[in-house]
């Protein structure tokens, strides 16, 4: 299996190109230990932080930036998609504010990272 991904274990932002199977792992395009490292805990570990946009009603806009407040494996994100696309808050809201509860029963919230307000 083949994945590249931007390595975030130092400042040099890294194009890190990862090959493995049962008994073969190799990494190359990282610049320093500290990618070699991160692509290791990649393989093993694989969550971030879910952002995505959520529609907004009674706002000067349509949508609004939102994250989640823990990392989420990365294998449900189409499904937090799904799940959020069919969400729908209401303004005004504030940086902070949650707007869905333990999504996908994962004990991660979905929060807000814009103040928005009411029209």
């Amino acid at each position: 299996m083949i994945k590249e991904f931007v390595c975030k274990g130092c400042k040099k932002e890294c194009i890190i190109s990862m090959d493995w199977d049962n008994d073969y792992f190799e990494v190359k395009g990282h610049e320093c230990e500290d990618g070699l490292d991160y692509a290791k805990e990649e393989r093993i570990n694989n969550k971030g932080i879910f952002t995505t946009l959520i529609r907004i009603k009674g706002a000067n806009c349509n949508v609004i930036p939102v994250k989640s407040s823990e990392p989420i494996d990365k294998g449900l994100w189409v499904e937090c998609s799904k799940a959020l696309s069919m969400l729908h808050v209401g303004a005004p809201i504030k940086i902070g504010d949650i707007v869905c509860h333990n999504l996908l029963n994962t004990g991660v919230d979905i929060i807000c990272v814009k103040n928005i307000d009411k029209i």
